[in-house]
Formats: structure tokens, C-alpha cells, sequence
């Protein structure tokens, strides 16, 4: 029997979904009972309604002689704003049998121009705009006739929105609709809401808040996109079973006030004096005779692009209780959560009108308890909350959390309830763990307590700066979206998450900010004009799109991008020297290396292999001139690289551990160079005491470098090494994310540089890239894990190891485990992909399901089996 699962579209959206285009790709899984089960051809049909399927009105491919499950590109009758469409796969597999009970996927197409919006943008023009002011309430009731057939909402914000319809919440989403430059796009969401409306009388209303619009950016600095309000646009559009369709927008039937918000701000926190709360303010027969008009700003054709968002939200996805409380003073509690992590507190305490709880917040204790959040630098980060009072100004119970605001922390302090003559056991105490809502990939176990504890801070990194855009940090006064760490991390957030949508979004991003010379900025969106065209942050721009595209088969991503990578190209090579690049900021971040790497250095490394990764991707596209340009572009940097960095010798002259591993693991080395190089970084690791010595950038590809030489050995000491700097060195001092610095903090030394020490940065975690590949033992040979590598090698020291990998096939495992002298090693792979199992150099005697294995590789149908020697 075989199955179609797990129905997709566009950049890998559950279905049902709103998209933004009228070329929607599909995608899906099979399963199938037994091994070597594969899809040998499709039908996709789609329809206007879910009864038309049967003859469908929209397409029907018609039965498609392919293994192709990924992105299939509709080819149907031209789709529109507002169409919708039902569709079902059905699939054979390599014996002829098909498919039975296919599910029915739903999507609908968004508003896709400025001009299908009626709507204004609106605001409240009684705030201070100078500093963060009171959130603004909107409302406005209208009537719903009789034959009401279906409803949605689209809105959009310049800041934050919670929306509501009858008093019920509109979604599950929070800080939408995100960040964008303001000045290039702005996102919205779109809503079916149908369920929400009743005949009669209805009331739409909507808080707003800074967000990222005009709250504070990088410091103490306000209104970036250079206004000091927030606004809303709005529309609902009405169906009826006669065929009409009534619009309610956003404009001058709209009124607004202020509410108990009295600020709410990214970096400093939320205010909310529970005294000033407006009632049923969102629901009909509401008293709003004080409410002031709203005030009307642009219509839509004179504001930038609005594009439906295309990626998950941000959304509370987790709640975490404290595992412990401390007291460092008297009267003095801190709550420990046990985990670093982004999002706020709900608490729910009791008060009299009046009276204000307040959260302080901590990544860190100093040695008496205390909060150490002075690395938050200007961010102020701090909640307040002022309560109401019970019936007769009685003391009341009351649970509050904020809305449009975030924190990076592990540790709250509440203060409020001592005065009281309460216990801090009389306040409940929740964290929320907030960030986008993307799948988790991957799980990962083994028997080295610190490198598992290890993996949980990788995930628990990407958790807490995967929130709309990939942050550098979520808790100091900057989080903004450095292109080197993304760069770095990439492909381990690919392993950890499905990213596929959240890149696609981002990627736009960084278009938007592209020069018109080609230079990629350092951070996107780039709120800090200059230094952009950086080595290896800017390389994102080819870095990330290949990245994607190998893990998940996403050509449209490439094409999408292909012009801004051929842009970037071309400026590089336009500000090379002979194909040498020139000095740029960063280089090798936080390298202690004695011999520093030249950012010259590292810049033409990365000219080389964003060169032959275009290459690359122009031959998947389909530009064969192009393929054969930028490959022999790429060949042409590498033997400038040589010609600048290599002695007559063949030996480095920059001797240092990045230098090595970058011209290892780019390939800029002719083949009799490599050995020498690859001595050479072993040298420098052994007179390093046995450590690495690399920054951002030798640090991503260093075990990769080893690996590739055949020095497996020192690449497992260097992931095992305990001393300072190591990755378990943080581990071992208490960590629960990726620290911006391995000495961030230290037992016997306390905290390091406050200038600029995260406790919660995810580049160094790019380290799982290795671990899932060689501990782990999966890889892909081919893009999305059509074909997948095997390849675990089991080291003794961690005694066994399991990795479990959601690819877009499904999933594939891989386990081992070392008892005595003898391995056994479980692996599995999903339906309609082909596996490569590899042994490690030097393994005989080797049987699999039993019966010898003749060859070191060999490949096989998808299945289960079972490797031991």
C-alpha cells in the first residue's frame, strides 16, 4: 500500500494557508508498507471548490511519469486575488499500485497589488512621538446581512497588531506582521474569519503597538523608518450567497483612544496599569462617544509594496515553568526557569487597585544571586504591571502578560508581592517561550552527557533569534539580523528547523537592502547604512539560497535570487585587486588566533566559493554559459588565493587555523598542496594546547576542514575538548544556549567583556552541521535527501548516538552503539529516496542485515537495516 502525506505549498506551508502567488508549487510525502517503496508518477487536479475535484476545473496535470514530489508548479487556468483552490495528489508506485483516500489540500490566493486594497492607513495622533507612548485601541461596528457565506480579513501593520471580532482573537500570531524595511514592503497576514462574524451587529477591534516600526532599533534610538506612531490597515472583505462581497476597511469611520498599555516597547518592556482597561471594548453596543477619530493617513497607492507575509509567524510556542527560586536578599526572589531562552512571563498574582508588580530580567547570577543584566546595555527590559481591584476595591486575583514586546533571559525577578505581606509562593509564574512557529527537524541523543546538553543549546540558540528574522542575540539593545551569523549557521538551522519560508522571507529582505552596486549589507533589514559588501557576512547572498536548495530541492529560491547573486559576483569581482579582494570589516570575528587572518584573506576565499556555488546554481536553473563562467571565475580566484597567500613552497604565509581551514574546506588548494596545509592547521592545534583558535568564520568550517583530510581524530578531540576555548567549555560553566564568547562567563573568572557578551548567540552552534553529519551519520547526496549519505563514525568516547532527521521525504534515522569491540548501527530512510551507506576507513568484517558487505560504500532502496562489525 502506498500513501500520499503531509500535502504542502509554496516554501513548504502546511496547508490549509493563504499564498501570495497565482503559480503555487505542491509538495508532499508518501509512505508505503515494506523497503524500497518509490513513487513512480503523480496526478495533481485542482479546483475551485472541493465537490469539483472530481472533474476539476482549475487542472489537472494528468498522470506525470515522475519520482518528483517537491515544488510542482501549477500549470492550470491563471489564478487570481482571491481565488481559491482544492487539491489532491494522487501517486503510483514502482510496482503500479495507487494511492487510495488521498487528502484534500486547501490554499487560497492573498491580495497580490497595492491596488486590490480599498483600505487607508489610520492612527491616533494624540501620543508624545518622541518617546514610547501609550498603545493606541482601534474599533468600529457595522452589520453582516443574512447569507453570509465566508469572510476574511487582511491587515497589516507599520509596527505590531492583536486584532480581534466580536471579542475573539483573530489567530495565534504575535509581533505581526514583522519586520521589513518599511521604506521597500510591508507584510500582512490574511484571515478566514468566518467563524468570527455573526448576523447583525459586529465589532472589529485592533491594538497596535511599536514593534519594529518606530520603537527602539540599535540603542536608544526611536523611529527609525521616521515616524514616531504606529498604523493600521485593515480589510474585511464579506461574502454572500448572492454573489456579493461588502468591504469594511480601515479609514474615517474608525475611532480610537488610548488603554492600559502605557507602553510597550521591543528593548525596554511593556507597562500595563490594569485601572485604565477600556471593558468590552471590542464588542458590539460598546460606549465609545469619548473615543476620538481615527486619523487618516496614505491610501495604498502611495505606500510601498504590501505583500502577504510567507513564512510562519511568530507565535508563543512554548511554556516553561522555574525549576528553582533563589533569594538572594531579604525580600528579594528570583525565579529560575532553568534555560535561556526569548519571550516574557505571564504571572498571575493578587492586588489592590494600584499596586505594581515588576519583572526585572537575566541571562545570568552573579555569585550571590543576583541579576547580572547589565550586557543588556540601553535596553531596558523591564515589565510593570499596575493592578485593578475586586469588587468593592477588594484585593483581587489577576493574570497578565505582555504583548508587543520580547526578552532574551532565564531568570525573572518580581518584585511587588513582599509589600503585600505575600510569599513568592503566592505568585504563579510561567515562561513563554516566544519565536517564528517553524517544525522542529531533528532529535538527537547521545552518550556524552555534555554533547547532548551540547545540542539542546544549538536548538535552544535557534529558538530564541529565529523570531521573524535570523538575530545576532534576543536580549541586548541591538537583535539585529547579521548576515555573517546567518551565513555561518545556516546549515545547521536547516537540520534543526524547517526554514525553507522563513529564508524565502528573508532573502527578500535582503534584495530590498541591496545596493545598487551589488554590495550585500551586514545586517538585514539594514538599519545601519555602511559597511556593506563585508566578507563573509555578505556572502549570505550565495551562502544561504544554495544552502536551501540542497536541503530542501527549493529552485525557486534560486531564482528568485539569482540576479542579486550574480550582482554580488560581479561586485566583488569589480573591487578585487587581480581577483584579490580588498580589506573589509569583520574578517574573522573574535578570532584568537596569535596570527590574525587578513580579512583580505578571507574575502578571497569566499570570492572563490560563492564563484563556483553560482556555477553550480546556474546549472540548475538551466544557464549552461553562465555555469561555465562563474566555475571558471571561481577556479581563477582560488589560483589568485594561491598566488597571493602560498609561498613558493605551497605553505600558507598567513599561518593561522582560519587560514587552513578555509583554504581546505573552499578546495583553493592544487591536490599536492593539501597535505602540507592540512600538517600545518594539525601543528597549529597541537602547539594551541589541543584547541581551536578560530573566530565566527574558521570556526564554522574547521571540523569540516579535518574531516576532509582524513584527520577524524583531531576533529573529534577538538568537539570533545573541554578546556577554554571549546565548545563544551561553556557547557561545563553552566550554559544553556550558544555564548557569543567561549569565556562569556567562567567559574573560576566571572563574566567577560560587558561591552558585548551574549549569553545567547547561535553562531558557534553551526557545529552541528559536523555532529549531524559525522556523529549523527546523514547527509545528502542529493538536494532534500533525495539520495542520503550514511556515514556515522562512531567514536568510543560517546559510546552510542541516535539522530533522527525530518527531510521533506520524511524521516531518516540513524543510531549506533559500542559494547566491547563490536558496533551496531541502525539506520532508516524514508520513501522515494535512495541511500548510500559508507563504512569508516579501516572497518572489515563488516555485515549488514547479517550477510557481509564486500564494498566500504554501497547503495541501497530506503528501508530499515542494520550495519555491524
Amino acid at each position: 500500500m502506498i500513501s500520499v502525506k503531509d500535502l504542502r505549498v509554496e516554501g513548504g506551508l502546511k496547508v490549509p494557508c493563504f499564498i501570495g502567488s497565482t503559480k503555487p508549487e505542491f509538495s508532499w510525502r508518501i509512505e508505503g508498507d515494506g523497503e524500497g517503496v518509490f513513487q513512480s508518477a503523480y496526478r495533481i487536479v485542482v479546483a475551485s471548490t472541493k465537490e469539483g475535484l472530481a472533474s476539476p476545473d482549475l487542472w489537472d496535470s494528468g498522470k506525470v511519469v515522475s519520482g518528483e514530489q517537491k515544488f510542482i508548479a501549477y500549470k492550470g487556468h491563471p489564478l487570481h486575488a482571491r481565488s481559491r483552490l482544492f487539491f489532491q495528489v494522487t501517486v503510483w508506485d514502482d510496482k503500479g499500485e495507487q494511492s487510495t483516500n488521498d487528502p484534500v489540500g486547501e490554499a487560497e490566493v492573498a491580495l497580490l497589488e497595492n491596488s486590490d486594497w480599498d483600505a487607508q492607513w489610520i492612527y491616533f495622533d494624540g501620543n508624545n512621538e518622541t518617546v514610547s507612548s501609550p498603545c493606541p485601541y482601534f474599533r468600529r461596528e457595522f452589520p453582516v446581512r443574512s447569507g453570509m457565506t465566508g469572510a476574511r480579513l487582511y491587515i497589516g501593520a507599520r509596527g505590531v497588531y492583536e486584532a480581534y471580532l466580536n471579542g475573539k482573537r483573530v489567530g495565534e500570531d504575535v509581533l505581526v506582521p514583522g519586520w521589513t524595511d518599511f521604506h521597500k514592503q510591508i507584510q500582512y497576514l490574511a484571515y478566514d474569519v468566518t467563524s468570527l462574524l455573526q448576523e447583525g451587529n459586529n465589532a472589529a477591534g485592533v491594538i497596535l503597538g511599536d514593534g519594529w516600526y518606530c520603537g527602539q532599533l540599535c540603542g536608544r534610538n526611536r523611529a527609525r523608518y521616521g515616524v514616531g506612531h504606529p498604523e493600521l490597515l485593515c480589510q474585511l472583505e464579506i461574502s454572500y450567497g448572492d454573489g456579493t462581497v461588502e468591504t469594511i476597511v480601515s479609514g474615517n469611520e474608525w475611532k480610537c483612544t488610548t488603554g492600559p498599555i502605557l507602553y510597550s516597547d521591543l528593548y525596554d518592556g511593556e507597562f500595563y496599569d490594569a485601572r485604565f482597561e477600556l471593558g468590552d471594548w471590542n464588542v458590539v453596543g460598546y460606549d465609545d462617544s469619548d473615543w476620538r477619530k481615527a486619523s487618516v493617513g496614505e491610501t495604498t497607492a502611495e505606500c510601498p509594496e504590501l505583500v502577504l507575509k510567507c513564512c510562519p509567524p511568530v507565535r508563543k510556542v512554548r511554556e516553561l515553568r522555574p525549576v528553582q527560586m533563589f533569594h538572594p536578599h531579604p525580600d528579594v526572589t528570583v525565579w529560575d526557569f532553568g534555560q535561556n531562552f526569548a519571550g516574557w512571563v505571564r504571572i498571575k498574582v493578587k492586588g489592590y487597585a494600584g499596586y505594581m508588580f515588576t519583572l526585572h530580567f537575566a541571562e545570568m547570577l552573579y555569585p550571590d544571586n543576583s541579576l547580572y543584566n547589565i550586557n543588556y546595555r540601553g535596553a531596558i527590559v523591564t515589565d510593570r504591571y499596575v493592578c485593578h481591584s475586586g469588587p468593592n476595591y477588594e484585593i483581587a486575583e489577576q493574570t497578565w502578560e505582555p504583548r508587543f514586546t520580547f526578552h532574551g533571559f532565564r531568570y525573572v525577578q518580581i518584585d511587588g508581592y513582599q509589600l503585600l505581606g505575600q510569599k513568592p509562593e503566592d505568585v504563579e509564574v510561567v515562561g513563554v517561550a516566544v519565536y517564528s512557529d517553524l517544525e522542529d527537524s531533528s532529535t538527537f541523543t547521545c552518550g556524552h552527557e555534555e554533547l547532548t546538553r551540547l545540542y539542546k543549546n544549538v536548538v535552544w540558540g535557534q529558538r530564541s533569534n529565529f523570531l521573524e528574522i535570523p538575530t545576532d542575540c534576543p536580549q541586548r539593545d541591538e537583535r539585529l539580523g547579521w548576515t555573517g551569523d546567518a551565513e555561518i549557521f545556516v546549515e545547521t538551522a536547516c537540520l534543526n528547523m524547517n526554514v525553507d519560508a522563513f529564508f524565502r522571507k528573508w532573502l527578500r529582505d535582503m534584495r530590498d537592502d541591496q545596493k545598487p552596486n551589488g554590495a550585500v549589507a551586514r545586517i538585514v533589514p539594514d538599519i545601519l547604512e555602511g559597511s556593506e559588501g563585508a566578507a563573509a557576512w555578505a556572502d549570505a547572498m550565495v551562502i544561504i539560497p544554495w544552502t536551501i536548495y540542497r536541503r530542501y530541492g527549493d529552485k525557486t529560491l534560486l531564482r528568485d535570487n539569482y540576479e542579486a547573486m550574480k550582482a554580488w559576483i560581479q561586485y566583488q569581482k569589480e573591487t578585487s585587486n587581480a581577483l584579490v579582494r580588498q580589506k573589509t570589516p569583520y574578517g574573522d570575528w573574535l578570532a584568537l588566533d596569535k596570527v590574525a587572518t587578513p580579512t583580505e584573506l578571507v574575502g578571497t576565499a569566499y570570492f572563490a566559493l560563492t564563484s563556483r556555488l553560482l556555477g553550480k546554481m546556474a546549472e540548475v536553473l538551466g544557464y549552461p554559459e553562465d555555469a561555465t563562467y562563474y566555475r571558471t571565475l571561481g577556479d581563477d580566484v582560488a589560483a589568485a588565493f594561491r598566488k597571493e597567500y602560498l609561498d613558493e613552497t605551497g605553505m600558507l604565509k598567513i599561518q593561522s587555523q582560519t587560514a587552513c581551514a578555509l583554504s581546505l574546506e573552499f578546495d583553493l588548494l592544487l591536490p599536492e598542496q593539501r597535505q602540507g596545509i592540512a600538517d600545518l592547521l594539525e601543528k597549529l592545534i597541537a602547539e594551541n594546547k589541543g584547541c581551536l583558535a578560530t573566530g565566527f568564520v574558521g570556526t564554522g568550517c574547521l571540523l569540516q576542514a579535518l574531516t576532509s583530510v582524513g584527520n577524524l581524530d583531531r576533529a573529534y578531540s577538538l568537539l570533545l575538548q573541554k578546556a577554554y576555548p571549546s565548545w563544551l567549555f561553556p557547557v561545563l560553566q553552566g550554559a544553556t544556549t550558544i555564548w557569543e564568547r567561549w569565556n562569556s562567563f567562567t567559574l573560576d573568572n566571572g563574566f567577560g567583556d560587558v561591552r558585548m557578551n551574549s549569553f545567547n548567540h547561535y553562531s558557534y552552534g553551526a557545529v552541528f552541521a559536523w555532529m549531524a553529519a559525522v556523529v549523527g551519520g546523514i547527509d545528502y547526496v542529493e538536494p532534500a535527501g533525495k539520495v542520503i549519505r550514511f556515514a556515522a563514525r562512531p567514536n568510543a568516547e560517546i559510546g552510542h548516538a541516535s539522530f533522527e532527521l525530518n527531510t521533506p521525504y520524511g524521516k531518516a534515522s540513524s543510531a549506533w552503539e559500542i559494547k566491547g569491540n563490536a558496533v551496531t548501527w541502525k539506520i532508516s530512510a524514508p520513501a522515494n529516496t535512495k541511500m548510500q551507506i559508507v563504512l569508516p576507513k579501516g572497518v572489515k568484517n563488516a555485515k549488514l542485515n547479517g550477510k557481509p558487505m564486500k564494498q566500504e560504500m554501497v547503495e541501497l532502496p530506503n528501508g530499515k537495516y542494520e550495519v555491524t562489525w
